[in-house]
């Protein structure tokens, strides 16, 4: 400690008390990053970038205040490793740089997205601001490239390894989505089999959630072709979260009537929302949609993915990524708070 230069630029009465402060700074930036990461993973959920996970809310007037067990658990486990396998702070010295030399590096790279898509600059001006930071972020980020070795590897490691995780989740999502397309039904086909068949109509309200929000869902098609009756009332909700922070109250409902007692709606959240199905429900109810919150059935799909055999090894290898994780991923009940009591899981089996 006495010689080194950072301990010798303060008294030496001061030191204990500024390594106290030190250690309560840095309890301060851990809690930061634990939130951040909290933040950041149910953000990932909501925009359909990272497979759904249990997420406790830990304030009735926060929305904000989260916990996500799954990620607190597993920073702990690596922090924990990493801590025990480099031994002291000056071996994780490469890794911190390479891990923040790379974040610059990209924050700068997005940048020239946010200057031309939300700010709308022109492309020369854009490309210069940009290019400017980005030298110097560069700079930062090759002159660490010479720690990959001494502990550099990790950070892009890991960050490769949640790339890998997302792409592989947004691609295996959107081909089922495709997929459900694919098995729907426009709504004049329907609601003509339904007269057709003499399908009867039986009291009460039934929600079906739904990814589609132009033709009539799969899963009503497979309802009433199972049930042989359709509910009073029926209603194919789709939620999609906007990539935008918030929605406005009077900006959230998408409200449609496509038949007698057949009913669409959208409900729209933005990325930091935390959604939930029955207020939304009651706001359309108060905007003329006839529906009874309190006998109403919701039906949701428990897909279960097969792979279809006759693709690259790339995308078979991403999708069977993709299967596993949705196959532990968790339901709607859990993150739209829909009363467990009232909710119904169907399951089938969808080919991607």
């Amino acid at each position: 400690m006495d010689g080194n230069p950072f301990f010798r630029l303060a008294p030496s009465w001061s030191v204990y008390p500024l390594v106290g402060l030190a250690t309560i700074a840095t309890i301060i930036a851990s809690q930061a990053i634990i939130t951040g990461s909290f933040s950041l993973t149910r953000q990932a959920m909501q925009l359909g970038w990272f497979p759904g996970m249990r997420i406790r809310q830990t304030s009735s007037e926060e929305y904000g205040q989260i916990y996500v067990p799954f990620v607190n658990w597993t920073m702990m486990v690596l922090t924990i490793g990493l801590t025990v396998s480099f031994g002291s702070s000056d071996r994780l010295a490469g890794a911190y740089g390479t891990a923040v030399s790379t974040t610059m590096l990209l924050t700068t790279a997005l940048l020239y997205n946010v200057m031309r898509e939300r700010w709308h600059w022109p492309a020369g001006p854009a490309l210069i601001t940009s290019g400017l930071f980005l030298a110097v972020d560069f700079a930062f980020f090759a002159a660490n490239l010479f720690k990959i070795k001494e502990g550099g590897w990790i950070p892009l490691a890991f960050g490769t390894l949640v790339f890998i995780i997302m792409v592989s989740w947004h691609f295996g999502f959107e081909a089922m989505r495709h997929r459900h397309t694919v098995l729907t039904e426009t709504p004049d086909e329907f609601f003509r089999r339904l007269k057709q068949d003499h399908v009867p109509r039986v009291p009460g309200t039934a929600v079906f959630l739904t990814r589609v929000a132009t033709t009539t869902p799969f899963l009503i098609v497979e309802h009433v072709a199972q049930m042989r009756a359709m509910y009073e009332t029926a209603i194919a909700l789709t939620v999609k979260f906007d990539y935008i922070p918030r929605v406005a109250p009077r900006d959230r409902i998408e409200l449609a009537k496509l038949a007698d007692g057949f009913w669409h709606i959208t409900v729209h959240f933005g990325f930091v929302q935390i959604p939930d199905i029955p207020a939304a429900l009651r706001q359309a109810k108060d905007r003329g949609c006839p529906i009874n919150l309190e006998d109403a059935i919701y039906f949701g799909a428990r897909d279960a993915v097969v792979c279809y055999k006759r693709r690259s090894w790339l995308v078979h290898v991403g999708l069977r990524l993709f299967t596993l994780m949705f196959r532990n991923s968790v339901r709607a009940v859990d993150l739209f708070k829909i009363p467990p009591e009232k909710f119904v899981e169907i399951g089938r089996q969808i080919e991607i």
